[in-house]
C-alpha cells in the first residue's frame, strides 16, 4: 500500500544545515572528562547492583575488519592476525567477569547488541564462545532483543543459521549504495543480488526488525543513481532503514584521504539526495523514525513511536527501555547510575587496562539534575517527536514554562517554518519537522553555548 510522500524543500534543508550533535547521548561526548575513571565505574556498578529488578542493555564491541572501507567512521582494527583476535576475546571475557563480580547476575537483560568492526570477523565458534560467556553470566528476559551488525559481503547462510540458533533475533546490514561507481569510490563492492539474497535468507530464518543502512553524500553519488538505489532497497522491503549523512573528516580519519574530494556531491546535490530519500521511503509506506531512520508501520519501532515509548541509546532506536547500559570491549560506552563511561579506544590501551586493573574506563560524565532534565526533553523529542509538559512536571517537579522560558522563545523559527507546534499540553514536531529534530533538540542543549563552545568540536552536519 502506498502512502502520501513527505516532501521537504531544499530551502529548508539549506536553512537548517549546520554542525550539531546526533544526541546518542546527552550531554554529548565532547564534554565528558577523563577525571571519570576506574573507581567511579566500580562505585556505579555497586550502586547498580542494588536495583535488582531494573532491566539492563549490553553492548559488545568486536572491532576487527579485513580492510577498512574508505568512508568508515567506526572504531575498527584492520588485521588478519588470529593470535591478536584470540587475545582480544580472552581480554573481553576477563572484562565481563570483572563487571559481573561487582554488579551481580540478577539484573535482567532486555537488549544485547554486537557492533564493530565486523562482528562476524569472529568465526561461528568464536561468536558462540563470546555469546555463551555473556549469557552464562547474566539473566535474560524472555522477550529480549539480541542483535548484530553484519556485512553482506562476508555473511553466509550457515552463519545466519548459527546466529539464529544461538539466540540472535535481529540483524542490520550495511548497504550504503548499490551504484557500481559509488561502491568502487568507497572501496566496498557488494552487488544488489548479494544483498537481496542475504536479506531473503534472514527473513526465511525468522529474524525480525531486519535493518539496512544507506549513506548519502558519498563520492560520485547523483540524485538519479541514488533514487535507483532507493527503488532497489524498497523492493527488498527491509523492516527498517537508516539513511545516514556521510561525514567527510580526512584530518581525523586518515583512510578517508583515499576519497577524492572532487568526487563528493555539492552541498545542493546532497540536500536533494536526502530529500529524495525521505520522499521515496515515505511514499513506499515507511514511517520516519527520528531524523534518519524509517520503519514499516507494523514494525516494533513504528508501533512504539505511535505509543510514545520509543527509546534511544548508543545502540540506536529501540523498544527496550533499559535505563542502564553496560559496554564491553574496546571503545565501548555504558550508562550506569546516571553516569556515562567509555573504555579506551585503542586496542593495546584497552588490553593493558584490563590486565592491570580489570576495567578499562578512561573517561565519562556524571549527570547533574539539570543534565537529567534536559536529557529527558531531548530524548522525548528525538524519539517520539513530542514533549508533554505534564510528564516533565510529574517526573522532575519542573514547570516547563518557568524552567525553559528562553528555550521556548528560541523555538519561534521552527514554529514559523511549520516544523513545530507549541500547544497548551506540550511540544509536537510536525511530519516535515522530523527531518530537523536535531536542530530542535539543540535548542535545549546548554553546553552548545557553554563549556562545549570553549573546545574545538567537530560535529557532523545536521543534514
Amino acid at each position: 500500500m502506498s502512502h502520501a510522500a513527505t516532501t521537504v524543500s531544499v530551502e529548508l534543508l539549506k536553512k537548517y544545515d549546520r554542525p550539531g550533535p546526533r544526541y546518542t547521548s546527552y550531554p554529548t561526548v565532547p564534554v565528558w572528562t577523563e577525571s571519570i575513571g576506574f573507581d567511579d565505574y566500580a562505585r556505579s556498578l555497586e550502586q547498580a547492583s542494588m536495583r535488582r529488578d531494573e532491566p539492563l542493555a549490553i553492548y559488545c564491541h568486536i572491532p576487527f575488519c579485513t580492510h577498512r572501507c574508505y568512508y568508515c567512521g567506526c572504531n575498527t582494527v584492520v588485521t588478519n592476525n588470529q593470535d591478536r583476535i584470540r587475545r582480544y576475546v580472552e581480554t573481553l571475557s576477563r572484562e565481563i567477569d570483572n563487571v559481573v563480580r561487582i554488579i551481580g547476575r540478577h539484573r535482567p537483560v532486555s537488549q544485547l547488541h554486537f557492533g564493530g568492526g565486523t562482528p562476524l570477523f569472529l568465526d561461528t565458534a568464536g561468536m558462540t564462545e563470546v555469546l555463551n560467556f555473556i549469557t552464562s553470566r547474566f539473566t535474560f528476559q524472555t522477550n529480549h532483543e539480541q542483535s548484530i551488525e553484519l556485512d553482506p559481503r562476508v555473511t553466509k547462510r550457515e552463519q545466519l543459521e548459527a546466529l539464529r540458533h544461538i539466540g540472535f533475533n535481529r540483524v542490520s546490514f550495511g548497504v550504503q549504495d548499490f551504484d557500481a561507481d559509488v561502491q568502487k569510490a568507497v572501496g566496498r563492492i557488494q552487488p544488489f543480488d548479494m544483498v537481496a539474497e542475504v536479506l531473503k535468507q534472514s527473513r526465511s530464518l525468522g529474524f525480525r526488525g531486519i535493518n539496512a543502512d544507506l549513506i548519502y553524500g558519498l563520492p560520485l553519488q547523483k540524485v538519479e543513481s541514488f533514487s535507483h538505489t532507493l527503488d532497489q532497497i524498497v523492493s527488498l522491503r527491509p523492516d527498517r532503514l537508516a539513511v545516514y549523512s556521510f561525514a567527510y573528516l580526512p584530518k581525523s580519519l586518515a583512510h578517508q584521504n583515499r576519497i577524492d574530494p572532487e568526487d563528493l556531491p555539492t552541498t545542493d546535490v546532497k540536500y536533494r539526495l536526502f530529500a529524495t530519500a525521505i520522499e521515496k521511503l515515505t511514499a513506499a509506506g515507511y514511517l520516519q523514525i527520528g531524523m534518519d531512520h524509517f520503519a514499516l508501520p507494523d514494525d516494533e519501532l513504528a508501533v512504539a513511536q505511535r505509543d510514545g515509548r520509543l527509546f534511544r541509546n548508543f545502540m540506536g532506536y529501540t523498544v527496550q527501555q533499559a535505563p542502564e547500559m553496560i559496554g564491553f570491549g574496546m571503545s565501548a560506552i555504558g550508562y550506569i547510575d546516571n553516569t556515562f563511561f567509555q573504555s579506551h579506544s585503542k586496542l593495546d590501551s584497552y588490553g593493558n587496562a584490563i590486565a592491570e586493573r580489570g576495567l578499562a574506563i578512561y573517561r565519562g560524565m556524571r549527570l547533574g539534575q539539570d543534565d537529567l532534565i534536559r536529557q529527558y526533553v531531548i530524548t522525548q523529542l528525538m524519539c517520539n517527536f513530542t514533549l508533554s509538559y505534564q510528564s516533565l512536571q510529574d517526573r522532575f517537579g519542573v514547570d516547563y514554562f518557568g524552567y525553559f522560558a528562553n528555550e521556548h522563545q528560541a523555538l519561534e523559527s521552527f514554529v514559523d517554518d511549520g516544523l513545530l507546534t507549541r500547544g497548551d499540553a506540550g511540544l509536537h514536531i510536525s511530519t516535515i519537522g522530523r527531518t530537523f529534530v536535531r536542530n530542535i533538540a539543540m535548542t535545549f542543549d546548554t553546553y552548545l553555548n557553554g563549556k562545549q563552545a570553549e573546545k574545538t568540536v567537530t560535529f557532523s552536519r545536521t543534514i
